[in-house]
């Protein structure tokens, strides 16, 4: 007879370890999304380009934040991640 209760991790294990992950992940990623990137790292500037700006972007959060840029938004700005409001 094997003895392999030493050697294997059983199924309530796993889940138990799941369950206690969940949410530090969850918190993890939260912060990590509330934080949102750096303005310099999506070329950010408070003026639109080619008639594309802030307040006309799926992201941006009136009156002036944006749901991935971090810091204050002007409604006129504009950065490499715009996307048309639907």
């Amino acid at each position: 007879m094997v003895d392999t209760t030493s050697k294997c991790v059983n199924r309530r294990t796993v889940l138990f370890a799941a369950a206690g992950a969940a949410p530090l992940l969850a918190l993890g990623a939260g912060s990590a999304s509330a934080a949102g990137l750096p303005q310099t790292a999506v070329a950010y500037q408070t003026t639109p380009k080619d008639g594309k700006q802030c307040d006309q972007c799926n992201f941006f959060v009136a009156p002036s934040s944006c749901k991935s840029v971090a810091g204050t938004i002007a409604p006129t700005g504009w950065c490499k991640l715009w996307v048309k409001k639907a």
